[in-house]
């Protein structure tokens, strides 16, 4: 009698042991309401193997499609640098503010923060600047250059002209 009380209750508790010697125990019923699946594995006769790795399609597919992507697209629709920022600038107070930005934030050299403030200060430093960079990055810019190079609207562009 007192084996098979024994057994009724071992059967009602689940040990795990980790790799260390630590022994959990769990209530079957409890885990078999929230894990039915992992129980249910658990505890057929299947045969188990041990992945150590895998292969991550999705990962590799957005990495293939980025790849693809940077031959469309130039550097600084990814990764904008200061001259790409002060480009949107209107004053030369913004400007002078996000070079000290990014000079904080290590993204730019003492160097290039010196040389841009010096260009910027002078009479008409910004304007000439922003123009001889490429000019002024109007709201909309990036999207108006995504659109532009991007093969899906190359119809919608041409509807454009």
């Amino acid at each position: 009698m007192k084996n098979e009380d024994k057994n009724r209750r071992s059967k009602k508790k689940i040990n795990v042991e980790d790799n260390e010697g630590l022994t959990l125990s769990y209530n079957r019923e409890e885990l078999d309401e929230h894990f039915p699946h992992l129980i249910k594995e658990l505890f057929t006769k299947k045969k188990s193997i041990k992945i150590d790795s895998f292969d991550n399609e999705i990962e590799q597919n957005f990495e293939e499609e980025h790849q693809r992507s940077n031959k469309l697209y130039s550097n600084e629709l990814y990764n904008p640098g200061a001259v790409d920022f002060i480009r949107r600038c209107t004053t030369k107070k913004e400007a002078i503010k996000i070079l000290e930005y990014l000079l904080k934030k290590n993204e730019i050299t003492n160097e290039d923060y010196n040389r841009y403030k010096i260009c910027i200060s002078q009479e008409d430093g910004l304007e000439n600047f922003i123009n001889e960079s490429g000019g002024l990055k109007r709201p909309g810019y990036y999207m108006r250059k995504y659109y532009k190079k991007s093969p899906n609207n190359q119809k919608l562009n041409n509807n454009d002209d």
